[in-house]
């Protein structure tokens, strides 16, 4: 067996526990468990005001990422952040083509306004 230790995050706490185990994977269903069964056992470090575990990280001896789990809401706020900046590439590029190839910026409107969409749902500036 092998000593991990857990990081139990929230947007506003965190705790940290230590789990025995065989694998990386094995001390992230233990600590999964653990929280399921009995949250009051982590002795949660406030940031501001108590909210439910949206991610938990497995760290070895080292101090390396092993394992990790992330709740479906903040696994889709990383996943937007990283295609708003995809999309922003994207329309970058495409303008400066379409300017090199003496079109406007109506023949990209619906790239456009894909970007502006995801910032929106962001919540930032569109």
């Amino acid at each position: 067996m092998t000593l991990y230790t857990a990081h139990f995050r929230t947007d506003s706490e965190f705790a940290t526990y230590e789990v025995e185990a065989d694998t990386p994977e094995l001390a992230l269903i233990k600590a999964q468990e653990l929280y399921a069964s009995d949250p009051c056992d982590l002795r949660f470090e406030s940031y501001d005001d108590g909210m439910p575990v949206n991610e938990i990280e497995i760290m070895d001896a080292d101090r390396n990422e092993v394992a990790a789990w992330l709740d479906d809401d903040l696994r889709l706020r990383r996943a937007a952040r990283d295609l708003l900046d995809a999309l922003d590439d994207l329309v970058a590029r495409e303008r400066a083509e379409a300017a090199a190839n003496g079109f406007t910026d109506d023949e990209m409107t619906w790239l456009e306004d894909a970007r502006r969409a995801i910032a929106k749902a962001k919540g930032g500036a569109a």
